[in-house]
C-alpha cells in the first residue's frame, strides 16, 4: 500500500512537471491532457486519476507557488501587525527575490500571467487565475485597511486604490520582465518600484 501511494505521488509530480512545460510552450488554450500525458510518459487515465480536467491541473500548479510570506500575511490578517505597509513591502520584495532565482517559479508565473486568454467567455483555467488574483487583492486590501485603522495610511490613498496599485504594479512588472525575456534586473527595478509606491502610501512621519 505504501509503495502504491509513493508511486501515485511520483506520477502526480511527473504530470505537474510535464504540464508546466506544455503550458509554458503552448499556452493554456493550446495545451491538452493528451500532450501532457505524452510529455510525462503516462496514460491519460493516469492523469484523470489525479485531475478531472486541464483547469484542475492548472490550479494544482498555482498552489505550488504559495510562498512562505503568504502564510505570514494570513497570520497578520488574523492576528494584526504593527506595520502592515511594511509587511507588504517586505513580502513583495521577497517574492521578487525568490522568483529571480527559481526557474520553475518563473515558468509557473509566466503561465499564470501570460498563458491564458482572458476573453469575455473565459475558460475554467482563466477563471481560476482571475479568482486567485481576486483573493490576493482581498488580502492586500485587508492589510491596507489595517494601516488605515492605525492612522498610518496617507490621505491620498484609500485601501481599495492602494491595493489595486500594488497588485497592478507587481503584475505589470512581472509580465514585462517575462515578455522581455528577463532583459532587466527584476529585483533591483522591482524593489525601487515597490518601496517608492508603498512610501507614497505612508502618512508622513510614519516610516517603517
Amino acid at each position: 500500500m505504501r509503495r502504491t501511494k509513493e508511486d501515485a505521488a511520483k506520477t502526480r509530480e511527473e504530470v505537474l512537471a510535464a504540464a508546466a512545460d506544455i503550458f509554458y510552450e503552448n499556452g493554456v488554450s493550446g495545451s491538452s491532457l493528451e500532450k501532457i500525458a505524452q510529455r510525462a510518459g503516462v496514460t491519460r487515465g493516469a492523469i484523470y486519476w489525479h485531475f478531472k480536467d486541464k483547469a484542475e491541473v492548472l490550479t494544482a500548479l498555482h498552489s505550488e507557488i504559495r510562498l512562505p510570506q503568504e502564510t505570514i500575511v494570513d497570520y497578520a490578517i488574523e492576528h494584526g501587525h504593527d506595520d502592515p505597509l511594511g509587511l507588504i513591502e517586505q513580502g513583495t520584495v521577497q517574492v521578487l527575490e525568490n522568483l529571480a532565482k527559481d526557474e520553475h517559479l518563473q515558468q509557473v508565473f509566466a503561465i499564470m500571467i501570460l498563458g491564458c486568454e482572458f476573453t469575455k467567455h473565459r475558460s475554467d483555467a482563466a477563471q481560476r487565475i482571475v479568482t486567485a488574483n481576486q483573493q490576493m487583492f482581498g488580502k492586500l486590501e485587508r492589510l491596507i485597511e489595517m494601516a488605515d485603522q492605525k492612522k498610518t495610511l496617507a490621505p491620498l490613498w484609500t485601501p481599495d486604490a492602494a491595493a489595486r496599485a500594488i497588485q497592478c504594479s507587481m503584475n505589470g512588472l512581472l509580465a514585462e520582465w517575462l515578455r522581455s525575456n528577463k532583459s532587466f534586473p527584476l529585483v533591483d527595478i522591482g524593489e525601487r518600484l515597490i518601496r517608492s509606491l508603498v512610501g507614497s502610501m505612508r502618512l508622513k512621519g510614519h516610516s517603517s
